[in-house]
């Protein structure tokens, strides 16, 4: 008589065979996802860059500022402060190219115009491209605004950091994420979260951009756009700076260009060689 169905150890060893193969096969498909979602990532950055390089086009080379916080009596009110984004967006067709697709979202529609939403945007300009200006001059006390970078003024485009994945929430006062910003010397997570770190003490803090952590989302790395329109992954390790003991650098600051994968950070830097 004909045998029906299967015995215990049959079963039991077709479940193994299974268990292995899911185990094999379950991490290659998380790491495909990843690879997809860094893709999309790659992808939004590089609409941002070009849309940052549009606006220089049609502003005689001038890069947006990171941020518009003054006016001609002095600081402007919170409703009438802008950053980049929002200069940037005639030039994007879909404001959701602000986020990563591994990174948070607001739990709102975000307004790029909105000086309160900067902190969600999981892919920050670079900080030390010209802030707290008001386009015009003439400031309070014959002080004039401080010049607004021209794409002249950097000297190697292909090295120079123009975005970078950051981390992103709530920014003041709700939570303490810059997320528009970004700059390499903090990373992990926003000012007072457990995976927040410096990894240089001491460099300044601004009061409007905070320390604009980078993240690495991406299989320990993270995009990063350069000046010249190019969008490329990099380990965490190669963006961090780096710098030797023997640096001899007058001001603290330049010590964030010195890093193996060789960016820059900053439009003058008289330490680096």
């Amino acid at each position: 008589m004909r045998r029906q169905g299967f015995t215990l150890i049959e079963l039991l060893v077709v479940i193994a065979i299974i268990a292995i193969l899911a185990a094999i096969l379950f991490p290659v498909f998380a790491q495909a996802r990843e690879k997809g979602r860094q893709s999309t990532c790659a992808s939004n950055q590089n609409q941002l860059g070009k849309a940052v390089l549009m606006y220089a086009s049609d502003n005689e080379n001038i890069l947006p500022p990171n941020r518009v916080v003054l006016g001609p009596t002095g600081g402007l009110p919170d409703d009438q402060r802008r950053f980049w984004a929002g200069l940037i967006q005639p030039y994007v067709k879909n404001k959701e190219v602000v986020f990563c697709p591994s990174g948070k979202k607001p739990p709102f529609e975000i307004d790029l115009n909105n000086w309160f939403h900067r902190g969600w945007l999981s892919i920050g300009y670079n900080a030390h491209i010209a802030g707290w200006y008001w386009i015009g001059g003439g400031l309070p006390g014959g002080a004039e605004t401080l010049m607004v970078p021209s794409l002249s003024w950097i000297k190697a485009p292909g090295q120079f950091v123009m975005l970078a994945e950051t981390a992103n929430g709530n920014a003041p006062p709700q939570g303490n994420c810059f997320g528009s910003s970004a700059d390499n010397n903090a990373y992990g997570g926003c000012e007072g979260e457990p995976t927040f770190r410096m990894v240089i003490q001491g460099l300044a803090r601004s009061p409007t951009v905070g320390y604009s952590p980078i993240l690495a989302r991406h299989m320990g790395g993270l995009n990063i756009t350069l000046m010249d329109g190019h969008t490329k992954w990099f380990k965490l390790e190669a963006v961090l700076p780096r710098p030797p003991q023997n640096a001899g650098c007058t001001n603290p600051e330049e010590l964030r260009d010195f890093n193996a994968a060789n960016l820059r950070w900053l439009i003058w830097n008289n330490c680096v060689r």
